[in-house]
């Protein structure tokens, strides 16, 4: 590979998907004149222009700390100015007056079609963790039911997946994700049909993973297991904010996503999804909002296959009652499930309406716009990456072409790990031993990074592929411990150069 083109190709691609997101950004000015008053929330106009006065001429709506370079947005995003203003206006109303309340059938009717799906099935949740948490223990399951699963699930999907183990008998199954040159969706789809039995109910998958960012074939797997009578969870939590992602489209069953990540809504926000019809034709569904009657058109599902069962286990709703609609976890397309699910007495309302104002900044940049720069951007981290040390480096290579595991903006890259005859290997084999020293390296270079560098990123202990034998991950005592490093609007190339320089002179290299 002439990593020099690819670095100058992949350069010129993510310019030109910024000017893109930046014209975006001036059409969105130029509509507040004529479109504010309608995001108008208790403390006034939500997107007022004086409010965006910060930053460089790339990130005028976050407020982050501009002696630093935040790259951690995996963990938590940056909730934009304006949106932070209204909630705090938002709480001080509900101070003074602590009978007001806001109409979360309203907010997810706004941001429903954002993410390709029914205000009827869209919650607006606490966190990953939480969604994860009731759709699991929602789900029907019996003793010896087995669930197929993956080696690098969160632990806010690998909790519920235990508790439902140890409750209700399931049994847990899990496949090993391939890494770097042994990764294939074809192998991933492999590894998972290996492990079906008569007895499998279920398969539960994190996509992208937060080890390693790598995306997996999530609309194949849904698919097929659709086909073979298996409902299909996507741990998505950093889907929402980074990928224009269609829920109808992509066939799961159900998907629990961060709001506060890449979607950069305020702390403990979520946006979970429960599959409510199984209609293959667009279909329109008449809202109130505001006490403005529209009509939504919404797409046809992808899945059609009957519902799974599912009991809303977290809700003050449910009655239980002959002629309930969703009694003894049955539903329909007619049902409003997700307002059944958000029926949890008291909710943090400001929170909530700086979530669907999140929401509606990303729809009116342009979601597939800002998937776009994002991609882009994270496409030249791995070009330059790859021109340095080489491209096993890194849990997904450099590839120009853009593959759908790429399509991804977080970029996991281990300059630890090293194999004769192949240099900077991820997935190297370690021997217990280098695998604590490891650990000891990364951390250190995320400590540099931080305090002499003013470049914030994190690290995870990974059970990579093994070079010895690609069948197989690195057992506990020999995981590696990548660097994982997040590009998103907020970012430019000008930030990754920045960082590449600061890794040469903080992590081994050539």
């Amino acid at each position: 590979m002439d990593h020099s083109i690819s670095e100058t190709q992949a350069k010129f691609r993510a310019l030109e998907a910024e000017e893109r997101l930046a014209e975006s950004r001036r059409g969105f000015f130029k509509a507040l004149g004529v479109g504010a008053a309608a995001l108008s929330g208790v403390g006034g106009a939500v997107f007022s222009p004086s409010a965006w006065a910060y930053g460089g001429p790339f990130a005028p709506a976050f407020g982050l700390d501009p002696t630093k370079t935040f790259m951690n947005i995996g963990t938590t995003g940056s909730t934009p100015i304006p949106v932070l203003k209204n909630l705090a206006a938002n709480n001080a109303a509900v101070a003074r007056d602590p009978t007001l309340t806001f109409n979360t059938q309203d907010m997810r009717n706004l941001i429903a079609p954002g993410f390709g799906a029914d205000p009827f099935e869209l919650v607006m949740s606490f966190n990953t963790t939480d969604g994860m948490s009731k759709i699991l223990n929602g789900m029907v399951f019996t003793a010896g039911d087995e669930i197929i699963t993956t080696n690098m699930e969160h632990p806010g999907g690998n909790s519920p997946m235990q508790i439902t183990a140890d409750r209700r008998g399931v049994v847990l199954k899990r496949m090993n994700l391939p890494t770097n040159d042994a990764y294939s969706d074809a192998t991933v789809l492999a590894r998972f049909q290996a492990l079906v039995t008569g007895k499998t109910k279920a398969i539960v998958f994190s996509s992208p993973p937060y080890l390693t960012g790598i995306r997996l074939p999530e609309k194949m797997l849904a698919m097929w297991a659709a086909a073979n009578g298996i409902w299909s969870v996507q741990d998505g939590a950093h889907i929402p904010g980074m990928i224009a992602f269609n829920m109808h489209d992509s066939g799961v069953d159900f998907f629990a996503g961060a709001g506060h990540k890449w979607q950069c809504g305020p702390g403990q926000t979520g946006i979970m999804y429960v599959r409510n019809g199984t209609n293959p034709s667009a279909y329109t569904r008449t809202v109130t909002t505001a006490g403005v009657t529209s009509t939504l058109t919404i797409p046809g599902y992808s899945n059609t296959t009957p519902l799974p069962p599912f009991w809303p286990t977290v809700t003050g709703a449910y009655t239980g009652a002959p002629g309930n609609p969703l009694a003894q976890g049955t539903r329909g397309p007619d049902q409003n499930i997700a307002a059944t699910l958000m029926s949890i007495g008291n909710p943090s309302y400001p929170a909530l309406r700086a979530l669907q104002e999140c929401c509606q900044l990303w729809d009116m940049w342009g979601r597939k716009t800002i998937e776009d720069y994002d991609l882009a951007l994270a496409q030249y981290l791995r070009s330059r990456l790859a021109g340095i040390w080489g491209n096993r480096c890194m849990a997904t290579p450099y590839d120009a072409s853009l593959p759908h595991h790429a399509q991804v903006a977080l970029t996991s890259f281990n300059p630890f790990s090293t194999t004769a005859g192949i240099g900077y290997d991820y997935n190297a084999d370690l021997t217990p031993a280098q695998a604590t020293q490891q650990t000891t390296d990364s951390n250190n270079a995320v400590t540099a990074l931080r305090t002499t560098h003013n470049i914030i990123i994190r690290n995870t202990a990974t059970p990579h592929t093994l070079r010895s034998n690609p069948a197989n991950n690195a057992p506990a005592d020999a995981n590696s411990h990548p660097l994982r490093i997040s590009t998103h609007v907020f970012h430019t190339t000008a930030d990754v150069d920045n960082l590449v320089t600061a890794l040469l002179a903080t992590v081994p290299h050539p």
